[in-house]
């Protein structure tokens, strides 16, 4: 049975801890706040950059845009993986990185991953799979068109032959949901179901976690629609800004869900240091009282021996 010595710096140790994790819990609190804010604020410029996008590829099936058309002979597929910096945050990182190996596994093709945060980086580099590290400077829209560069010029040399994006979406503060979506080449029918506009029958609405799902439809004359200076040149345009905010609105994601995720583990682990902290005090309590009761008999023990 440990000492009262013992048990009295466990439970101090144990309180040390538990104020770290408060601490924790309060900075996490904060940043999901401010990670709140700047989704938010990146919705309405990427609903509308898809919609721009969207409308713009209707008037495209004549052209041989390299970064709609689809190639037929997929030899390799790179995947963008987006993790955090730091541990402590649940199952966030485990997630994302169990769902990519499974689509991996499903789609059966030879593939890379460009990896945005150390732990994904780690995981599949101790599993011995191709990475390449994307250094980027934080959350930020040059990041986000810094790597939509790399992945546009991967995809036009033949490197890669479909790129997919990974990463966390935010449901609710307590959950989060790690999903994989197309990012090149640009399917006009992925478009259509992200916009949820005019959906075909047996369509579904694509929740990218990015926006909420258009209540009222927007119909647009696109056959009378003209593009200056050109359709090819506004394609050329368009494509860049909207992989720059894909890419950004994703980030903006995968950082409220980590944030949300840490909180939640900080906040369960203060919590169950409050309950060993509970455990170990009756046990001290109940050591000291027994010690007590010890010496009392003792006590009266020699006393009735003395009489």
């Amino acid at each position: 049975m440990p000492t009262m010595k013992a048990i009295k710096r466990r439970r101090l140790t144990v309180q040390n801890i538990q104020q770290i994790t408060n601490a924790m819990n309060l900075v996490a609190t904060s940043k999901l706040q401010k990670a709140k804010s700047r989704l938010a604020k990146a919705a309405a410029l990427t609903q509308a950059t898809f919609d721009i996008v969207h409308n713009v590829l209707h008037n495209s099936d004549v052209l041989e845009v390299p970064l709609i058309a689809p190639r037929r002979n997929v030899k390799k597929i790179a995947y963008v993986l987006i993790t955090s910096n730091k541990g402590l945050c649940g199952g966030y990182n485990l997630q994302i990185c169990r769902e990519l190996l499974s689509h991996a596994t499903k789609k059966g093709k030879d593939f890379m991953v460009i990896t945005i945060g150390t732990k994904g980086r780690d995981y599949l580099a101790r599993r011995n799979y191709e990475v390449e590290e994307a250094t980027l400077n934080g959350i930020s829209f040059e990041s986000a068109a810094a790597l939509a560069k790399l992945l546009m010029e991967k995809y036009a040399s033949g490197e890669v032959d479909e790129i997919y994006l990974a990463y966390t979406r935010f449901l609710t503060v307590l959950t989060q949901e790690p999903i994989i979506k197309p990012v090149l080449p640009l399917s006009p029918g992925f478009l259509r179901r992200v916009v949820g506009r005019e959906l075909e029958e047996g369509e579904r609405w694509e929740n990218l976690g990015f926006f909420k799902k258009p209540e009222a439809a927007q119909t647009h004359d696109l056959a009378q629609a003209e593009y200056e200076p050109g359709l090819e040149a506004v394609i050329d345009s368009a494509i860049p800004w909207f992989l720059n905010m894909y890419l950004f609105a994703a980030f903006a994601s995968s950082n409220l869900c980590e944030e949300a995720s840490r909180m939640t583990s900080m906040d369960s682990a203060t919590t169950s240091a409050g309950d060993i902290i509970d455990k170990l005090t009756l046990q001290f309590n109940r050591r000291r009282q027994s010690i007590i009761t010890q010496e009392i008999t003792e006590i009266v023990s020699g006393a009735n021996a003395l009489n």
